[in-house]
């Protein structure tokens, strides 16, 4: 008897591209939906900062160490705890009370509070599920804002002995959010 080909994964025994794309995917974990990123009202590089946040990716103290850099592991917002993503973006002390004055001024108290919940992304979709649907990409954009100045903050702590107080990183957080908006009404 002659040998024969058949391509296993699809009913009629045919090869098609689509059936060896879909099986590149079997058995993988289901991933995360941060799509919403990128309809944020935001600027890209913020946008590309919250991506690769959410993926815990950003080079905090835990992820240096397995890189084998040595560095002081303590958060340089709080100084007590050990500094990860989570904790940076969402746990902290201080990236809680900056969250706090960001929710007082946007009047949104039915929001939760940013340590509330297990990880950073479960919180976000918490948070975005109480927003309206015409609102969510400027709730997203605030919060790329957000992460981004508590990391712009760490890395002024970090590299230039210079700190800011919790009013004042949340007066700058308004102002991107609003310089932004004022740059997209002036190309509309």
């Amino acid at each position: 008897m002659e040998d024969e080909i058949i391509w296993r994964w699809t009913s009629d025994g045919e090869y098609t591209t689509k059936s060896a794309y879909r099986i590149q995917f079997v058995g993988q974990a289901g991933r995360q939906s941060i799509t919403p990123i990128w309809k944020a009202k935001a600027e890209p590089k913020c946008k590309f900062f919250a991506w690769i946040l959410l993926h815990r990716k950003i080079l905090t103290a835990n992820n240096l160490a397995k890189r084998g850099w040595s560095n002081d592991p303590l958060c340089k917002l709080c100084n007590t705890t050990p500094e990860t993503p989570k904790h940076l973006c969402k746990d902290c002390s201080y990236t809680c009370a900056v969250w706090d004055q960001l929710v007082n001024w946007l009047n949104l108290h039915q929001l939760p509070a940013s340590n509330s919940v297990s990880s950073i992304y479960r919180w976000w979709k918490k948070c975005r599920a109480m927003v309206a649907k015409d609102s969510k990409s400027f709730f997203d954009g605030l919060v790329i804002y957000f992460w981004w100045n508590i990391w712009k903050e760490r890395s002024r702590r970090t590299f230039r002995q210079e700190e800011k107080t919790v009013t004042e990183l949340t007066y700058l957080i308004k102002e991107d959010v609003q310089q932004f908006q004022h740059a997209i009404e002036a190309v509309n």
